[in-house]
């Protein structure tokens, strides 16, 4: 079946309108009928079967909680596509949030806020690659991170992006302006050294030469 608009805009406001696709995953029949309003009210936004999901700009799941169970199922369902995951729940729950964020959440929106000005508001920010997370869940977020950074990868000399902190500060002297015999001197390593460190980085992140190097580190936040 073809999926079209629910709704009422005309055809020339729905050609003026970006139409998003999506899809939802919800934990009874009720949620699912909530959010069949919500998109009812909406004529920009598009429902798409879940059998069809490959084709969604979305994946909405909806729930009292995130599990773990079903995050597991939203797992495998986006395996192997980036994909957008908005939920609307009650409480978040006790799963690890970092995990979610890998999986593809990037937006939450508490039950007793949801209309259909908000609801359509977190899809297309989803939808562009940005995040819309309640203060409270960022800020869980960035305590779960610091405890990651404390316990896991600080004693193995990782920073958040997997690299050795001195690959960060060879990209950073970089991207300063020297050259391997200054960077050898500043850090109190032989250039041999210094060049070994840069190719490991290169040679795992794919990376064509330095100044490539130094773009993937400002593009990841590193510098």
């Amino acid at each position: 079946m073809i999926p079209t608009p629910i709704g009422t805009a005309t055809t020339a406001q729905a050609q003026a309108m970006s139409l998003l696709r999506i899809s939802v995953l919800a934990a009874d029949q009720l949620d699912e009928a909530g959010v069949v309003n919500l998109v009812g009210r909406r004529p920009e936004l598009i429902l798409q079967p879940m059998n069809r999901l490959a084709e969604a700009d979305v994946l909405v799941v909806v729930a009292h909680a995130l599990t773990a169970q079903l995050l597991r199922q939203t797992r495998d369902l986006v395996a192997g596509r980036d994909l957008p995951i908005a939920t609307i729940l009650e409480r978040f729950g006790e799963v690890d949030l970092l995990t979610a964020v890998e999986v593809g959440l990037r937006g939450v929106l508490w039950r007793s806020q949801v209309t259909a000005h908000r609801f359509t508001s977190l899809i297309r920010t989803v939808s562009t690659g940005d995040s819309d997370l309640p203060r409270e869940v960022q800020s869980r977020l960035v305590r779960d991170m610091a405890e990651l950074q404390r316990s896991v990868l600080i004693p193995r000399g990782l920073t958040p992006s997997g690299l050795e902190r001195r690959e960060v500060e060879v990209l950073a002297l970089i991207a300063d302006g020297l050259d391997t015999a200054e960077i050898a001197e500043r850090m109190q390593y032989s250039e041999r050294t210094v060049k070994n460190i840069l190719s490991g980085v290169m040679a795992r992140l794919g990376l064509r030469n330095r100044s490539h190097a130094v773009a993937y580190a400002l593009r990841a936040g590193l510098l």
